[in-house]
């Protein structure tokens, strides 16, 4: 397989995996003690106790493993888009599996998801296209981001769950850039990628804590859609920004390109709540009893 197919395809399989997790985590952390930060090896340990908690961590790990492998292959904006697009994969699969029906506009957006990936594959960049980062330039994005995410997470209290799947969304965002940052670099373990390894640690630990207690509410689906957006918003931003993504090779492709990345956006803000949705049913209907 060429890479700049490579790139997308393993975005694709991450996007299936990292959907499948969320779902999986919700059920098995919904009865879970109350995630705190502050007693992290607590937490885990609690968590781990569930067979289910366990079965998506590991699935969102795999998840994580294929998103990292196709940012070494791809521009962040693109694997970024094609993750957001692996909607349109698990929503019908898990609508399917739980005899559920998708509504007219879900049905839609899939639709749109699709039209929106076949043209972002229309000219695919090269793997190392777009400039080289400014150090500086990604410090101050991950700041930026790493203090709104800390903002929303003192108004969580006020604001319900739903603010920590923003925060979290943001943080993930952060890890995303750093780890772009990371697969440029001929040695990333050198002391030259030790500042964005870091960042990527904390911003993928202070995610996990924000996310998995916002994934404890009876109700994740604006947890699960606010995370998600967040996250696609922020890195996608970022690589335009940071990392200097070309948007085409040309002037007509790189407006297919923005046109089908705003239609990926539109897209996934309309099918992360029906996969929300369809992680508190069950099959056939029955009760549910998570």
């Amino acid at each position: 397989m060429s890479a700049p197919v490579l790139g997308p395809a393993l975005a694709l399989g991450a996007a299936v995996a990292l959907n499948g997790s969320y779902l999986l985590q919700h059920a098995g952390s919904a009865h879970a003690a109350a995630i705190t930060p502050l007693r992290p090896l607590r937490t885990l340990a609690a968590l781990l106790r569930s067979p289910l908690w366990t079965l998506g961590a590991i699935t969102g790990l795999t998840g994580w493993a294929l998103h990292v492998e196709a940012m070494r292959h791809a521009p962040l904006s693109l694997v970024q888009a094609f993750v957001a697009g692996g909607l349109a994969l698990t929503v019908p699969v898990a609508a399917l599996t739980l005899g559920q029906r998708l509504s007219a506009g879900e049905r839609r957006a899939l639709g749109l998801m699709v039209l929106a990936l076949l043209g972002l594959a229309a000219g695919l960049p090269p793997a190392r296209a777009g400039r080289a980062f400014d150090p500086l330039g990604l410090a101050a994005c991950l700041a930026l981001l790493a203090a709104a995410a800390g903002a929303l997470g003192l108004r969580a209290a006020a604001r319900g769950p739903a603010v920590l799947g923003v925060a979290g969304g943001l943080l993930y965002g952060a890890a995303d850039l750093a780890i772009k940052a990371l697969t440029g670099l001929p040695a990333p373990l050198g002391a030259r990628g030790a500042p964005w390894l870091a960042a990527a640690a904390l911003a993928t630990v202070g995610a996990f804590f924000a996310f998995q207690r916002g994934l404890q509410a009876p109700r994740p689906l604006a947890t699960i859609a606010l995370m998600t957006t967040a996250t696609n918003v922020s890195s996608i931003a970022g690589a335009l920004v940071v990392f200097g993504d070309p948007l085409g090779r040309s002037p007509g492709l790189a407006a297919l390109h923005a046109l089908a990345l705003a239609l990926v956006a539109a897209s996934a803000a309309w099918l992360a709540p029906a996969q929300a949705r369809l992680s508190g049913a069950s099959p056939s209907g029955a009760t549910p009893t998570v």
